[in-house]
């Protein structure tokens, strides 16, 4: 369970975070307890140090990446961290979901066919270049 502590003109609110939740959740929900009328927001994390973990995300001071958004919790090491932050409102971003992108491309084996392959293959060991 991870604890932020938000805070936005004098006024402080406290986020129960699980690791299965990510940033963008995390930013919906403060938008809808501060009830802001903006869609989108910034989170400008206030450490007094970097936190570090070996394998994960850093979370370093300052507003924190917007491609970062759709990351769950687990892929940071802020588990049973208390973290402070303020935001702020964005008023001309329009977030949307990005898939992956490779998920269209194919392996070259699919698109060279295999006897073209084997002439190219032929062809440097030819001219000695394997």
């Amino acid at each position: 369970m991870i604890t932020f502590l938000v805070n936005k003109d004098n006024s402080e609110k406290t986020f129960e975070c699980s690791l299965e939740d990510s940033i963008l959740s995390l930013k919906q929900r403060i938008i809808k307890e501060f009830e802001l009328t903006c869609e989108y927001i910034d989170i400008d994390f206030q450490l007094e140090r970097p936190i570090r973990s070996l394998g994960k995300f850093n979370l370093e001071s300052g507003i924190l990446p917007r491609p970062l958004d759709n990351y769950t919790f687990d892929r940071y090491g802020l588990d049973g961290k208390e973290v402070k932050a303020t935001f702020h409102v964005v008023e001309d971003y329009d977030h949307k979901k990005y898939t992956t992108k490779f998920k269209h491309v194919r392996s070259i084996e699919k698109k060279v066919p295999y006897e073209l392959r084997k002439r190219v293959i032929h062809w440097l060991e030819h001219y000695e270049y394997i």
